[in-house]
């Protein structure tokens, strides 16, 4: 409280400093506004999509086995794959898995007869489908214009349910159908399925056991790791953040030249510096009235565009506009991201902006103030 008191009389004349130079002000709270939009919405989109992907991956199985052939990908007998798979220590529950993609009305589809495929959270309060009927995505669900929907130019179906938004980013193009209608899309024969979905009793014993499954089976087969497809997405995250960040540096560096330029050139600015010395202020009152300016345009312009940022990100229409901006994919109607530790990554966004704006007014006044108050005011005549 004492600190308050003693620095009330300068944050008023600071204030008012401010407000004497309106248009530049509100130029420069535009600028640094914009500026904390731009890289708040690439970080906070690139790290929630992180979280998101991999609180949805932990519900993924741990391993899937494809059965392979000269042709590539062959359908698994269930019989046989089960029963094979069965033998591997460590293997637990695995499970036929019936699901491919398919054309559909805009483009293709991920369509599935197995809850194995779905995340259990987008599972929640649904009805499974029987033949003629469909479970599908929002991204599925925007391209229709009733309740049908037709597959592969012959199979149409009834909609009888949507995806969770919570969930869009694993269901956004999946449709969940009968195992017969399927079959009937996918060309898999009865017996057969797509694949194998394998859960482990210890995570950490991933790699061995990937060596056990591919020598367990009497064909073929090539396994894969829910860990190496959670690092993926985790690397294509980081990545698209860094661009982000690297794109935005010269915007920083911009910021810091115009506030140095205009702090240390501005020739009414240096008159009233050298007023100031002549009326007895110090070096050091000079430079805390000139940060507690830039303090007072600072906190208000980094706060909007932080709350911006945040409200196209966590909003799920804004946030489908967001993806299609930074990823330059297509547009993803009711995203939904995780916005858990969003609060670090802010005030991590703004030391990026405010540190490096509140240097350059720092060291541009202490150069331009740190000469005698009469050379000041006769070099540039009060204004």
């Amino acid at each position: 409280m004492t600190f308050l008191k003693r620095s009330y009389p300068l944050i008023v004349w600071a204030a008012r400093e401010v407000l004497r130079r309106p248009g530049r002000n509100l130029l420069l709270l535009a600028c640094l506004a914009s500026l904390t939009f731009l890289v708040a919405t690439a970080l906070l989109f690139t790290r929630a999509l992180d979280r998101t992907w991999s609180r949805l991956m932990d519900q993924a199985p741990d391993l899937v086995v494809r059965r392979i052939d000269a042709g590539g990908w062959a359908p698994i007998p269930v019989e046989a794959g089960l029963a094979s798979a069965s033998t591997v220590p460590g293997a637990l529950s695995p499970k036929a898995r019936l699901w491919g993609v398919v054309p559909g009305p805009r483009g293709p589809v991920t369509v599935t007869a197995s809850t194995a495929t779905i995340p259990p959270k987008a599972l929640a309060g649904l009805t499974p489908p029987v033949r003629g009927q469909a479970v599908v995505g929002t991204g599925v669900t925007d391209a229709l214009e009733d309740q049908r929907l037709v597959l592969d130019g012959r199979t149409a179906l009834t909609i009888i349910g949507k995806f969770s938004p919570e969930t869009s980013l694993a269901t956004h193009d999946l449709v969940w159908i009968a195992p017969q209608d399927a079959r009937q899309l996918l060309g898999i024969p009865a017996g057969t399925a797509s694949d194998l979905a394998i859960y482990l009793f210890h995570q950490q014993e991933e790699e061995a056991i990937r060596a056990d499954l591919s020598a367990a089976f009497p064909w073929p087969v090539h396994v894969s790791g829910r860990s190496t497809s959670a690092l993926r997405h985790h690397v294509r995250a980081v990545r698209m953040g860094g661009i982000a960040v690297v794109a935005c540096v010269p915007a920083v560096l911009a910021m810091v030249l115009i506030v140095t330029g205009t702090a240390a050139g501005s020739s009414s600015r240096q008159s009233q510096w050298g007023l100031l010395k002549a009326m007895g202020w110090t070096t050091g009152d000079i430079v805390r009235l000139q940060v507690v300016e830039s303090v007072i345009v600072a906190i208000p312009a980094v706060t909007f565009g932080l709350a911006s940022a945040y409200a196209v990100v966590f909003h799920p229409p804004a946030a489908g506009l967001a993806a299609m901006w930074i990823t330059g994919g297509q547009r993803l109607h009711e995203l939904v991201l995780d916005p858990s530790d969003a609060a670090v990554t802010m005030l991590e966004i703004a030391a990026l902006v405010v540190l490096p704006y509140l240097a350059a007014a720092y060291l541009a006044t202490v150069q331009g103030v740190a000469r005698d108050p009469l050379l000041l005011m006769q070099e540039n005549p009060w204004k």
